[in-house]
């Protein structure tokens, strides 16, 4: 009898102090894994989605420059149609600009003339340190007589807008049908080029990527 009393008191017992602090901590540590893990899977997508963000802004720019050298448009004794390129330097590194006149949405200025063509600019700024590519559109009517490769807003009224941050490199070759060029005026050329290639690099999580598309001109 006092044996079975026995043997249910050590079946009852319950867990010493000791064993429920270790329960704890291995409890603690698995917890913690998992967190991490799963925060570390959410930092590695969120790496992957600016990435492929990234790629995807490369690629429209791509498509919209390849899209607009492919409907430029240059005049030889108009005074509002141009098409020029050069480099200059920027944070001790030569990039490239480039302007055109092209078909494409009219810019529309009340109380002056208006078209199918616009004037369009990109080129390469510092900002905070950063090399940004911008985009410069404008009316080539109200601003027939400037120089379209080195025009200001104030002269021009140009739409500016950013099109790629933190860039790493921006460059434009033109093909006259045997070389390609650094550089391109077609008022002493009196043409267009055959073809421009462009070549753009960026940052992308340390990594410096680079991108290219040749895009052939249609009138010339």
């Amino acid at each position: 009898m006092v044996k079975s009393i026995s043997g249910r008191k050590g079946a009852d017992r319950g867990f010493t102090l000791l064993e429920v602090l270790v329960a704890v901590a291995l409890a603690s540590i698995v917890i913690i894994a998992l967190y991490s893990s799963f925060f570390s899977v959410l930092r590695g997508q969120s790496d992957i989605d600016r990435s492929l963000e990234r790629t995807r802004e490369v690629s429209r720019f791509l498509e919209t420059f390849s899209r607009e050298v492919q409907s430029s448009f240059f005049k030889a004794d108009s005074t509002w149609t141009g098409f020029a390129g050069d480099e200059e330097n920027k944070n001790g590194r030569p990039v490239s600009r480039i302007a055109m006149t092209a078909f494409t949405y009219p810019a529309l200025n009340p109380g002056r003339p208006a078209g199918d063509l616009l004037t369009i600019r990109y080129h390469v700024e510092n900002k905070e340190g950063k090399l940004v590519l911008y985009k410069e559109t404008w009316n080539p009517y109200a601003a027939a007589k400037t120089d379209i490769l080195r025009a200001e807003d104030a002269k021009t009224g140009a739409l500016k807008a950013e099109v790629i941050e933190d860039i790493d490199g921006f460059e434009i070759l033109y093909y006259n049908g045997r070389d390609w060029a650094k550089a391109w005026d077609a008022k002493l050329d009196t043409a267009v080029p055959d073809a421009v290639k462009v070549s753009l690099s960026v940052k992308d999580r340390g990594e410096v990527k680079a991108f290219s598309a040749v895009a052939r001109t249609m009138i010339r």
